[in-house]
């Protein structure tokens, strides 16, 4: 597809984030079961250095012959598939240089890099990279420092957060092959090659939803960038809904009304990412002091100086009288009474209000 006078390729930059058990690894790996069925995949290797992405995507040269509608044309580009279970897996630290290299491979502009001391010359004409990866909300905080958010990589990455648990039965008998309509349409859709065209209706809807701001727009600071660059987002789901659909490249309303619901969805819940991943040891503290106070109190109100004993093991000592007074005022600990003999406080935890159904009250 050409946005303007840059071509686009549908290869998207995806984070799946979620606490421990939700399922991103099993959905990660599932996705490369499928991949690795295609004809001629090309896996990148689990860690990479910014070196190694270079040279594994510049081995990963293919030349594809197809017809632009008038004569035979040839394209040639180079394209690798990253699937990691987790971020440090594959990166075990933010690096700037391979960060980089992403932020350049995401779109298909010529890339040349000279390594002196190995006598190397590096060209690539196209070269595309696709990542899909897992991570929990804390790692990503501990992972992306605070200006990495303000760059040009994170602006090109869409997260899907999702903290939903399923439950089903580990002792059922369920069928683990692959699918294989699902096997013979990917097998599909990788061999299609050739330039997307788009429909007036489908032109009509991208100027109106410019036109009126391209709402609903996030509003989190984290993602003032990420916003800039949603318009490209959609031109690739769009894609992606295209050759879900039939084998012809042609993107029509019902592409953008199907892949601007994706993109909406998804950032929906991209706030509830940096809302999870925010903890910090005073967070922590207090989530300990609370349910030692509940456990406790099952026996009655507890003593201050007992909580006292049990939070310097988890904040220093300057901090637990804030740290409690805090609590106290959130209405995590409630105060019951005054110790008789001490003179101390007696807490307990507040339990939320339940009704009949199990919901919270407010």
């Amino acid at each position: 597809m050409v946005s303007g006078n840059e071509r686009l390729h549908p290869n998207i930059y995806c984070f799946l984030v979620g606490h421990p058990g939700v399922g991103k690894t099993r959905s990660i790996r599932a996705a490369k079961r499928y991949y690795l069925e295609t004809p001629d995949p090309r896996p990148a290797p689990t860690s990479m250095t910014a070196a190694s992405m270079i040279d594994a995507v510049a081995k990963s040269k293919r030349n594809v012959v197809f017809s632009n509608g008038k004569d035979m044309d040839q394209l040639e580009y180079n394209s690798i598939y990253i699937t990691a279970d987790e971020l440090s897996a594959f990166m075990h630290k933010y690096d700037e240089e391979a960060i980089g290299v992403m932020s350049d491979f995401y779109d298909p502009q010529p890339y040349a890099q000279t390594r002196r001391h190995l006598d190397l010359n590096i060209k690539i004409k196209s070269p595309q990279l696709n990542l899909i990866c897992g991570t929990t909300p804390s790692n990503l905080m501990k992972y992306m420092p605070e200006t990495a958010w303000e760059q040009g990589f994170t602006s090109r990455v869409v997260m899907i957060f999702s903290d939903e648990r399923s439950i089903g039965d580990d002792f059922a008998t369920t069928e683990t092959g692959l699918n294989t309509d699902l096997t013979h349409d990917l097998t599909a859709i990788s061999g299609l090659v050739g330039k997307f065209e788009v429909t007036p209706d489908y032109r009509t809807a991208v100027s109106n939803w410019r036109e009126l701001g391209e709402p609903p727009l996030p509003s989190h600071p984290k993602l003032i960038h990420y916003a800039t660059r949603r318009r490209v987002h959609l031109y690739k789901l769009s894609m992606v809904s295209a050759i879900d659909r039939s084998d012809v490249l042609l993107l029509t309303k019902d592409d953008f009304n199907r892949a601007l619901g994706w993109l909406i969805e998804a950032e929906n819940t991209m706030p509830d990412v940096f809302k999870a991943g925010a903890g910090n040891a005073d967070a922590r503290a207090m989530d300990e002091i609370y349910h030692y106070v509940l456990t406790m109190g099952a026996r009655g109100p507890v003593a201050e100086r007992k909580i006292i004993n049990f939070a310097k093991e988890h904040i220093p000592l300057h901090s637990i009288e804030r740290v409690i007074g805090i609590m106290e005022r959130a209405g995590m600990l409630v105060q019951a009474r005054l110790d008789p003999k001490t003179g101390l406080k007696m807490y307990k935890a507040s339990v939320p209000d339940i009704d009949t159904e199990g919901n919270l009250l407010q």
